[in-house]
């Protein structure tokens, strides 16, 4: 992996999903400074940090409520995102939500692939 102790900030709205993709996030070498569930608690979270992250992965569907608004916050600020759903990738255009994407059910090496290709392009 080429980009180790990345700073991330996650945005799943599903408990036990979220706890698994902070374990498998810091497994892979990276640090989580923000952890939300909801669109507005995500984007005032986001508007609180000293220090932003070097990434976000984002659910889609927050809670019945699309994403959309978090990723454009973050992309406001400059943080490359990546868009974490079980939709595909038109029917997230039609949400309004476009970017790099992960499949949920997603594991380890999906999540490390989905980071290098990110900052490939850096």
């Amino acid at each position: 992996m080429t980009h180790n102790n990345l700073s991330l900030f996650l945005v799943e709205d599903e408990a036990l999903i979220s706890m698994d993709l902070e374990a498998l996030v810091e497994d892979l070498g990276h640090v989580v400074i923000g952890l939300s569930a909801r669109v507005a608690q995500a984007i005032s979270l986001l508007e609180m940090l000293e220090v932003l992250p070097d990434a976000a992965i984002v659910d889609a569907n927050l809670g019945g409520e699309s994403a959309r608004p978090v990723v454009e916050a973050f992309a406001a600020r400059g943080i490359p995102t990546i868009i974490a759903s079980g939709y595909k990738s038109d029917e997230l255009e039609k949400m309004g939500i476009r970017g790099a994407t992960i499949t949920k059910p997603y594991n380890a090496r999906a999540i490390n692939e989905a980071l290098e290709k990110l900052f490939a392009k850096n």
